[in-house]
């Protein structure tokens, strides 16, 4: 139950997210106005989702029934600018039955996912033009299906196999490369777009090789804005950040995906630079060695594609591709995406250890990003509140190695976004 002078809204919001079934009842019983508000999007919660859709996705039928019993309406959507999602979009499938029988509409997009084709059929079959209907991040009914069957049929109903969702502008079988491989397959087979980075997940060798011979400077692709640019500023970035992994590159995708002849191919057509980095994020030392002999000044005569691998390892907070890029003299100021270097992102992770790594090798303690202006100091505050997991990160920990190596410390001036444990050792250093 909320405290005084706690937000009620709030509370409810952490009585869910703990499960706490009775806590949630009081505040409920207690609040009207969080009763009011319980079909409108909350700001405690992303991308505009309403009360209910995080207690979908836990999938805890009690307190499914209470935000029920008190006026949550099964069938609201989420308040996001690209396309709004529905219980149904993202919820476990055993669950839906249970959520259908409860009143949850089912519309394409569920149909699809869910893999109820006779449902969708009747749903085509009443109005065609469904078939390119929008619906969550803007996706059409294509993207959200479920298997080759439903795919097939779409295809069959004019669906158009390269439609581009809203906030990510993909493809539905770049949407599928993580959980609906064969889908993707299809789609592809099926003359769907396709690219270095989807064959390579796909373990398709014949066309890795042709994009390499098309265009061999392709081998650079990676799941970054230069390959896979976004045409509207508000867009979430591309889908492959969550279906591949930020920053991956095709020898990546291939060695995730265990395709060992690609991987293979890849890299006998790879310049020495990438099998330089590829060697030290996979720990080949052997290789890192023979290159380096055959060419010592390898390193030095890096390109920015390559010096920034080393930021793209302490993005991944891999502690040992930083430890041996920095150990044959990769420039500990390489710049990544948003011009931030490798300091600035293993303070982004609260990576204490990552931190102490790289301060070995004298970074420039005050370098500012190009986009935000922030130091790595103030990557750090900002990520303790607001970053990727600011639950797990030691932030104040990696404010106050920063602050010990000489980081001039950050004002804590009005709008200053801090977790109390950072701005503990902020005030600590003042006095």
């Amino acid at each position: 139950m909320a405290v005084s002078g706690e937000d009620p809204r709030a509370a409810l919001v952490a009585a869910l997210r703990a499960d706490d079934l009775g806590g949630a009842r009081a505040l409920l019983e207690r609040h009207a106005e969080l009763r009011a508000q319980l079909n409108r999007s909350a700001p405690e919660l992303a991308f505009g989702a309403l009360t209910l859709m995080p207690v979908v996705e836990r999938g805890n039928r009690a307190m499914i029934e209470l935000l029920l019993e008190f006026g949550a309406d099964i069938n609201g959507r989420s308040e996001w600018w690209a396309g709004s999602f529905g219980v149904l979009d993202s919820c476990d499938p055993d669950l839906a039955p249970w959520l259908i029988e409860r009143g949850a509409t089912v519309d394409p997009h569920a149909a699809a996912r869910l893999g109820m084709l006779d449902r969708l059929r009747a749903l085509i079959d009443a109005d065609p033009t469904r078939v390119h209907a929008r619906g969550g991040d803007g996706q059409t009914p294509l993207h959200f299906a479920a298997n080759v069957e439903v795919a097939t049929f779409l295809l069959e109903r004019g669906a158009d196999i390269d439609a581009r969702d809203v906030d990510h502008e993909s493809t539905p079988a770049q949407w599928m490369l993580r959980d609906r491989q064969d889908v993707a397959r299809f789609l592809v087979a099926r003359g769907g777009h396709t690219d270095l980075l989807m064959a390579a997940a796909l373990g398709d060798l014949d066309r890795v090789r042709g994009f390499l011979d098309r265009d061999p400077a392709s081998i650079r692709t990676s799941v970054t804005p230069r390959w896979f640019p976004m045409r509207d500023p508000r867009a979430g970035g591309h889908i492959y950040i969550w279906t591949l992994g930020l920053n991956r590159n095709a020898h990546q995708v291939a060695r995730d995906h265990g395709h060992a002849d690609v991987l293979r191919l890849l890299l006998e057509r790879s310049p020495e630079p990438l099998r330089l980095a590829f060697a030290c994020e996979t720990g080949d030392e052997g290789t890192v060695s023979a290159l380096l002999a055959a060419r010592p000044d390898l390193v030095a005569a890096f390109a920015d594609d390559d010096r920034r691998r080393l930021v793209d390892a302490a993005v991944d907070e891999n502690h040992a591709a930083v430890r041996r890029m920095l150990a044959i003299g990769w420039p500990v100021d390489a710049r990544g995406r948003h011009g931030a270097t490798a300091l600035h992102l293993a303070a982004w992770h609260g990576d204490v250890v990552l931190v102490r790594e790289i301060l070995r090798h004298h970074p420039p303690l005050e370098a500012k990003d190009d986009d935000f202006g922030g130091t790595p100091l103030t990557w750090a505050a900002y990520a303790s509140v607001d970053g990727w997991h600011p639950e797990r990160g030691d932030y104040a920990g990696v404010v106050e190695v920063l602050l010990e190596a000489g980081a001039a410390a950050a004002e804590m001036r009005e709008g200053f976004r801090a977790s109390p444990a950072v701005r503990a050792v902020l005030e600590r250093r003042r006095r």
